[in-house]
């Protein structure tokens, strides 16, 4: 059983835009405009390309959904965790787009992304005691990086220093819903059931299926697991012989045999 909510795949835990232009960046009030104007600090400095700004607000969303959706978060925090999402989604979105290789992210990428994530999440009108005790060590962890003798060296220190005070005089408040919402299952591939799906455990399997908020979407990713057992006609995972194990109404029945464990019929 996963031990870390940073080990769900990103896409089947909070699932990313397809597209930059599905965030809500033209609202001159809204929670995404304010991430745009801590992106552009660095875009306008020439340290950022536009064309890295989808996977960057894709896992600055992730990543603030994993933070707020961790039982004991102080204990349970992990740069290391949070860091290799964060490249995994970079390199993800490098794949999809044809991109050629993606190394991994730079310093300057992650901590803007830091940044992000503390913008969002500080700027909701209502959190958890526990992410609300969180912020204010994260922020000082981010505070002694920018500030630290060797970084300000660096020609990229400069932008950091005016993030903090951008996002404090932000007057905006906002419900973002950061519960899990995986990205819909008919955008998922082969490879991510060959990599992840297909070795997950029952009860990863049910919960999986729990993140989704809606039957319809509960549906499809069994449909879609069925078609990729399909492929390859073994049935990887251990479905239960008793489909009201299932975290859907019995009415609606699952797409797999009865039979649990074993090829297709």
């Amino acid at each position: 059983m996963k031990n870390n909510v940073f080990d769900w795949h990103h896409s089947l835990f909070y699932g990313e835009k397809l597209k930059f232009s599905d965030f809500e960046t033209k609202n001159p009030t809204s929670l995404d405009a304010l991430l745009k104007k801590i992106y552009m600090l660095a875009h306008e400095r020439g340290f950022m390309s536009m064309k890295d700004s989808l996977p960057a607000f894709n896992a600055a969303y992730y990543v603030a959904a994993c933070l707020t959706n961790t039982e004991n978060l102080h204990e349970s925090f992990s740069w290391e965790k949070m860091n290799s999402a964060t490249e995994k989604i970079w390199w993800e979105d490098a794949k999809r787009r044809n991109r050629g290789h993606c190394g991994g992210c730079s310093m300057g990428q992650l901590i803007l992304v830091r940044w992000m994530v503390y913008a969002i999440l500080s700027r909701q009108a209502c959190i958890s005691d526990e992410v609300k005790f969180f912020l204010p060590d994260f922020r000082k962890e981010l505070m002694e990086i920018i500030t630290d003798e060797h970084f300000c060296l660096s020609e990229t220190s400069s932008y950091f220093l005016d993030i903090p005070d951008m996002i404090d005089r932000w007057i905006y408040r906002y419900h973002t819903d950061l519960r899990p919402h995986p990205l819909h299952p008919k955008h998922y591939t082969s490879h991510l059931w060959e990599s992840v799906v297909c070795k997950y455990s029952m009860d990863e399997l049910e919960l999986q299926l729990s993140f989704f908020p809606t039957i319809k979407e509960q549906m499809a990713f069994l449909n879609w697991a069925k078609e990729e057992t399909e492929k390859s006609g073994i049935l990887y995972l251990p479905f239960p012989p008793d489909t009201s194990d299932l975290p859907f109404p019995d009415l609606l029945e699952s797409p797999f045999p009865s039979s649990g464990i074993g090829p297709l019929q």
